[in-house]
């Protein structure tokens, strides 16, 4: 008998083995609808359910089963495109795109627009991010910018430099020989040499007082007005008012004299 039972045991591991080989090669080889294939179906019921962790999870068995179930990844990317469920954009849009890619369906209206969505809303959540990533490029760029000009003022300044000293070098010393001659000059004897005496000022002349000006007088004549006369004495007519406060401008008498300042 128990020959028998291990004979039964071994039949049943067999046909165990044929079964679940049996199960995986229709899928791989395109002979069965990936739609029959179990993991499929239980994450479409839960998915019906409302058991989406549940159904993401059986939808990933069935892709471990059936890398290219287009279906499967059309069921990830509706779960994952739903914000109310599982708000995964990045998922969405990869298992979205896959299914449009394995199923040729490229006018499906309906999945072009949740990729367009999904994509749209994962660029607003990743836009901080992007905009550090480039943020962070301009000031690499700026640094090494700002590097490149340090560079070339300090060449210019040692450039600068350089110049300068050519420029401004000292003249060259005369010979000790030279020194020497004149230092030995002759001294005429009887002639004690005298100090030198600094140069006298010159005594400043006192200033001459200003002789005080005698001032003119002009006789009114038929249309004279003060404007008229001010512009040929070669004066303002402020100053030709200011020396005469007590002429009407508006009534001035002929025969009358006025100052010139």
């Amino acid at each position: 008998m128990s020959h028998r039972f291990w004979n039964i045991c071994g039949g049943l591991l067999l046909a165990c083995i044929g079964w679940v080989g049996c199960d995986e090669r229709p899928w791989v080889s395109g002979k069965a609808d990936p739609k029959e294939e179990n993991n499929y179906r239980q994450a479409e019921a839960y998915q019906r359910m409302n058991q989406y962790p549940k159904a993401v999870e059986y939808y990933q068995r069935a892709l471990d089963v059936n890398p290219r179930n287009a279906d499967a990844h059309l069921g990830l990317g509706i779960i994952h495109s739903d914000s109310a469920k599982l708000p995964e954009y990045g998922f969405a849009y990869y298992h979205l795109r896959r299914y449009i890619s394995l199923s040729g369906k490229t006018n499906d209206l309906i999945v072009n627009q949740l990729i367009r969505a999904t994509g749209l809303r994962l660029a607003e959540l990743h836009a901080d991010t992007i905009g550090k990533i480039q943020t962070q490029g301009q000031l690499e760029q700026m640094r090494r910018e700002n590097d490149d000009l340090r560079k070339s003022v300090l060449s210019l300044s040692n450039q600068l430099y350089s110049a300068n000293a050519r420029v401004t070098a000292p003249a060259p010393l005369v010979s000790n020989s030279t020194n020497s001659a004149m230092a030995a000059a002759p001294r005429v004897p009887g002639s004690p040499t005298k100090a030198l005496e600094p140069a006298p000022r010159p005594t400043p002349r006192p200033a001459e007082p200003r002789k005080a000006s005698t001032p003119k007088t002009y006789t009114l004549k038929s249309g004279d007005t003060l404007a008229k006369i001010a512009k040929a004495q070669g004066i303002t007519l402020q100053q030709l008012q200011a020396a005469n406060p007590g002429v009407d401008t508006r009534k001035l008498k002929t025969g009358v004299d006025i100052r010139i300042p």
